[in-house]
């Protein structure tokens, strides 16, 4: 369809249908996004103690180690990424604690816990009953569609086992060929495969599945009783939301502000492309939304960051685009010509932008879990979203509106000025004093004020109290940290089975409170409020949250998203070198997140998920602007092979400069009004998560313009 009355026509009526979906839903099938299912801290929870059964013997640390990624790997299955899940090795039991479903109403823990599932021994038996594989040796499970020429003819699970497994499953396939080797869940069979041959190797298949849903549910048993023991629900309990609707309210009327200072900015500045932009990115808002809201994808503190790092790019797309389009009208193109040019023109740009940030995105879906999971996941629709709606949507509208007489006048347009050329490379000095006193203040905070770590990484001693409903776990909190100088997590359980309330206090760090300090806490409590009369009546100290295997992916999925942002830079800026405008991109990159990292030292933060979140934001956020430098650098190259490298460098990061620090300045707008709201209201989670945020911004835009393009300007003359 041509751009034009009917186009237009189409594209609003799409976004009306896509609002009203996102509004109200589709059935009980597709849920809108206020049936989403929001994190512990804005709906509350359940926390459930997992102990093993069937055992003569106390579980030994890699037992319960690998329970707990058993259950982290059902939680992933069910999309639940707001999850803590800790071990205790002295007592020898599991603490699991995640969200309410979208749509509980009764608040049941003894419902919510189902929705795990039956935690129990997995088996492979002969037809006499003798075992012949156990759980602990199936590595993964995963469903499969069977193809015969691109035709479906069958689905099935595909099994992994590990050393031990796979010498058991090849003697025990040689031995039951033709017979049947049946699989059991405790003593429910829940697959009784015929043996056709000896496997070797560690890899196998169970066919003759009815369906994909069938095959998943399948391996999500199998993958659930991957265990040398059942697990039994001992003990569980309620738990109330920290910050509560109000705060998530505060934070919705935060974003909506934020929103349309935004549209005013962009409209103030670029007319009518900036109107474009802004009904594009209601279309772009809601489709993420959706994206989270359809599946049932747990919103978490990272999952808010995949959404503004998105929605920052999305808005950027729009202005790269505008930039053009003001270019080209300085030329004296057409209105329509310069609409068509400047899309053009900028979607090399847009795509390099997004396909670097999506790379970040893959590589944590594979390597994440839990709270990276939730912000891989945002991260990837949101760069879907932008390529395959945003810029197209956005050129249809524009022309469809240059279609009309009204609209097809360069008044409606803002005409790009004479861009003044910069001594950008020549400051190099500068801005190199500039980092140095950045990264020196970073250094001297470490060792004045120290790196505080949280309870995810350090793991932490509970002190669990009865207290009465006036205690306010906010100013506890507060208390607490001042008294001990520790990160501290307080939150209100209800215990099921006595119906009675208690305070729990998690203090970061694995080495315990002494008795005498314990009765200072209890003091500090109770000094908080004249009726709170806390009692200490349980004590116990739990593993880290983020487990060893998560740490260790997260600091794998960083390098991995490093190492292939340079080789793609590589690859697509040939023309200037990639491979020095890769690395020196790469430079840049851990100059911001160092930054970031300051940012929580000197502001007293403790590091957790936040910072982990935080810093993949700035990497896909900084990365994305200096790819816009690289692109113009590119460009020029092109146009004039002759010029010199400091000219080359000097001129394009100039055309470029406006670009960068509007998109800067919209996103930092958004950020800062989140921060400010979170300062006013007291929400200390937004306010840990928004104050470094907005640094990184900053140093983002700071760091393509005056770093990473004199890095490898400076490179390429050493090299000359």
């Amino acid at each position: 369809m041509k751009p034009g009355k009917k186009m237009l026509a189409v594209i609003f009526i799409t976004i009306a249908a896509f609002i009203y979906i996102a509004g109200f839903g589709l059935g009980s099938r597709v849920k809108g996004v206020f049936d989403m299912r929001f994190g512990i801290d804005i709906r509350g929870g359940v926390e459930a103690i997992f102990e093993p059964q069937g055992l003569d013997r106390k579980a030994t640390e890699h037992e319960l180690d690998t329970a707990r990624e058993v259950i982290e790997t059902r939680l992933d299955n069910q999309n639940i990424a707001d999850r803590e899940v800790t071990v205790d090795k002295n007592a020898g039991y599991i603490i699991v604690q995640f969200p309410w479903k979208s749509g509980e109403t009764n608040f049941n823990p003894e419902d919510a816990i189902a929705e795990l599932g039956e935690m129990a021994e997995l088996t492979f038996k002969d037809p006499d009953g003798k075992v012949l594989i156990q759980g602990k040796d199936v590595e993964n499970a995963s469903p499969e569609v069977n193809k015969s020429n691109n035709i479906i003819s069958g689905y099935q699970v595909a099994l992994q086992f590990n050393a031990n497994g796979a010498k058991l499953f090849e003697k025990a396939t040689g031995d039951l060929i033709g017979q049947k080797m049946s699989i059991y869940m405790d003593n429910n069979l829940i697959s009784n495969p015929t043996v056709q041959t000896k496997i070797a190797g560690g890899k196998a298949v169970i066919t003759g599945l009815g369906s994909f849903e069938e095959a998943k549910e399948l391996a999500d048993k199998i993958n659930a009783g991957a265990l040398p023991f059942s697990l039994e629900t001992t003990n569980f309990s309620t738990i109330s939301p920290s910050l509560g609707n109000n705060a998530l309210n505060i934070m919705v009327i935060a974003g909506i502000i934020a929103f349309f200072m935004v549209c005013i900015f962009m409209i103030s500045y670029y007319k009518l492309p900036g109107i474009i932009a802004c009904i594009t990115l209601v279309l772009q808002m809601v489709l993420q939304m959706l994206s989270i809201s359809i599946p049932q994808y747990t919103l978490t503190l990272p999952g808010i960051a995949g959404i503004i790092l998105t929605l920052g790019m999305a808005v950027d797309a729009n202005i790269i685009i505008s930039e053009r389009i003001s270019e080209e009208l300085k030329k004296g193109v057409s209105v329509r010509s310069s609409i068509r040019n400047g899309y053009k023109s900028a979607f090399s740009s847009v795509l390099d932008g997004n396909v670097t940030t999506a790379i970040v995105a893959v590589i944590l879906m594979i390597f994440g879990s839990g709270s990276m999971l939730s912000f891989g996941y945002t991260l990837l629709a949101g760069m879907v979203v932008n390529l395959l709606v945003g810029v197209n949507v956005s050129k249809m509208l524009l022309l469809s509106f240059a279609d009309f007489r009204l609209w097809n006048n360069e008044k409606w347009y803002r005409k790009k000025k004479e861009v003044k050329i910069l001594p950008v490379y020549q400051k190099k000095y500068v801005f190199a004093i500039i980092s140095g006193i950045i990264i020196l203040s970073g250094i001297v905070g470490c060792f004045v004020k120290g790196v505080k770590l949280d309870t995810q990484f350090t793991g932490g001693a509970v002190l669990s109290y009865t207290a009465s409903e006036s205690a306010n776990t906010d100013k506890i909190k507060d208390a607490i940290e001042k008294q001990t100088n520790r990160p501290v997590t307080v939150q209100i359980k209800k215990d099921n089975m006595t119906g009675k309330e208690r305070l729990s206090v998690t203090l970061a760090g694995n080495e315990g409170m002494s008795p005498d300090e314990q009765k200072e806490i209890t003091k500090v409590i109770n000094s908080t409020g004249d009726k709170v009369n806390a009692e200490l009546s349980e004590t116990y100290v739990v593993e880290p949250y983020i487990g060893a295997k998560a740490l260790r992916n997260a600091g794998i999925a960083i390098v991995l998203s490093s190492i292939f942002i340079v080789i793609y830079v590589w690859i697509r800026f040939s023309a200037m070198s990639g491979l020095s405008a890769g690395i020196t991109a790469l430079i840049a990159l851990i100059h911001d997140v160092f930054v970031v990292f300051s940012a929580f030292v000197l502001f007293g933060i403790p590091l957790n998920d936040a910072f982990v979140a935080v810093v993949l934001t700035i990497i896909g956020y900084s990365i994305n602007d200096t790819i816009v430098v690289y692109d113009r650098i590119r460009e020029n190259r092109k146009n004039d092979s002759k010029i010199s490298v400091v000219d080359l460098m000097n001129t394009s990061t100039s055309q470029t400069l406006a670009r960068s620090i509007n998109t800067s300045l919209t996103t930092a707008i958004c950020v800062l009004i989140i921060m400010v709201a979170s300062v006013v209201f007291q929400i200390n989670s937004i306010r840990e998560f928004s104050l470094p945020m907005f640094f990184g911004i900053l140093t983002g835009c700071y760091s393509s313009i005056c770093i990473a393009g004199t890095l490898w300007a400076g490179w390429k003359n050493r090299k000359a």
